[in-house]
């Protein structure tokens, strides 16, 4: 989206996906000495996957160029063409990658509508009898699909003992489980629960570099050594078998290695966002648990994007989430001093907002009464 007036030093809360390599992580990509990974002979990739996998505690991991092919590639690992993926309506398969999910994925969606992202048991047995299941020529549920942090909904931790019990119930119906986990790590950091306990509940699961983590590029995809071989061969299918990939992969594996505790810091910064949001009565925050928020602006009579464009004016930048909710994420690019000056800019914006609104409701009100005395004063000398 272009900003009319925005200018160099604005406060940019879209998204975490613009954060910037660091001087230690520019210094790692330019000393890599790289190989050809479609050779398996790149050693910061095979560094990277071993670490990966040994931190989530899976037995084998693939370097990905991005969270979307990670998931794909992870639909068509999976499942058979034509095969049902339960999962929530917010989740990113069917929010943003519909898509991609019904041409690359070639599978059907069953999604489950609900209030906070959280898919319980009850869900899933509605979903799997919600549907005509008399014999094997109609669609069968293979695969539930959740996602950790749930990005839809201001960042939302999946709590590790729902987690645990669509596992089991998971393994007992002979499905697999999946954690879209491209924020996971903000999820380890909130609830403090170490990424293999989350990773053990699951088949296979994702987990983003370019985001939080400050990378420029990559996810990684985990799982077992068979899916993550079918895996390979998928992502090669996709276009996604890299050459000199090291270069990317030292930035990856160095903020794996150094920026996990930075999350901390952006989900304080997201929660003292919030805390000075709220000093507008007129902003309704839907504070997340990590970094994210969400509040909504339809008190101040304006749209999500009416009220994105004063913010940019004011160079404050943010995401049109939905229609009258406005998103801000934060992430390393932005300091706690930064927050503190972009949460007071939107606030003076909102009251400036609200005060113009009542004079041009007054002045409505008064155009109105003259236009009905004027129309009084004709009946009564007509």
């Amino acid at each position: 989206m272009v900003f009319k007036g925005c200018k160099v030093f604005s406060i940019d809360l879209r998204s975490d996906t613009l954060t910037r390599p660091s001087p230690g992580m520019l210094k790692a990509m330019a000393t890599a000495e790289v190989g050809d990974d479609a050779y398996g002979e790149d050693r910061y990739v095979i560094e990277l996957q071993e670490f990966c996998a040994d931190y989530f505690g899976k037995a084998a991991a693939l370097f990905m160029p991005s969270g979307t092919m990670a998931n794909q590639v992870a639909l068509r690992s999976l499942t058979q063409p034509g095969d049902e993926v339960i999962c929530d309506a917010s989740y990113h398969i069917n929010f943003f990658e519909s898509a991609q999910s019904a041409d690359l994925g070639r599978v059907t969606l069953n999604p489950i509508y609900t209030a906070d992202g959280i898919l319980t048991l009850d869900n899933l047995a509605n979903a799997v009898h919600s549907k005509a299941r008399w014999n094997d020529t109609y669609a069968s549920p293979t695969l539930v699909w959740v996602e950790n942090t749930v990005s839809t909904h201001a960042g939302k931790i999946f709590p590790l003992v729902t987690l645990e019990a669509l596992s089991d119930w998971c393994q007992e119906a002979a499905m697999s489980l999946f954690i879209d986990g491209a924020r996971i790590l903000n999820a380890c950091v909130g609830a403090n629960i170490q990424p293999a306990k989350y990773a053990s509940a699951a088949d296979a699961l994702t987990m983003c570099f370019s985001k939080g983590l400050g990378a420029p590029f990559g996810s990684i995809l985990m799982g077992g050594k068979d899916f993550i071989a079918r895996a390979r061969r998928y992502r090669k299918w996709f276009g996604g078998g890299l050459h000199q990939s090291g270069f990317m992969a030292a930035a990856a594996l160095y903020a794996i290695k150094n920026n996990v505790e930075q999350l901390m810091e952006d989900h304080k910064n997201a929660a003292l966002l919030a805390g000075i949001l709220r000093q507008e009565p007129r902003f309704s925050v839907k504070e997340g648990e990590t970094n994210m928020i969400v509040f909504d602006v339809g008190a101040l009579n304006m749209t999500a994007s009416e009220f994105v464009q004063q913010a940019a004016a004011e160079n404050v930048l943010l995401m049109e989430w939905r229609a009258n909710e406005v998103r801000a994420v934060t992430s390393s690019n932005v300091n706690r001093e930064l927050i503190v000056q972009a949460g007071h800019r939107l606030v003076n914006l909102a009251k400036r907002l609200a005060v113009g609104s009542t004079r041009m409701l007054e002045n409505q009100t008064k155009v109105a009464l003259l236009t009905q005395a004027g129309e009084l004063n004709e009946l009564r000398t007509g």
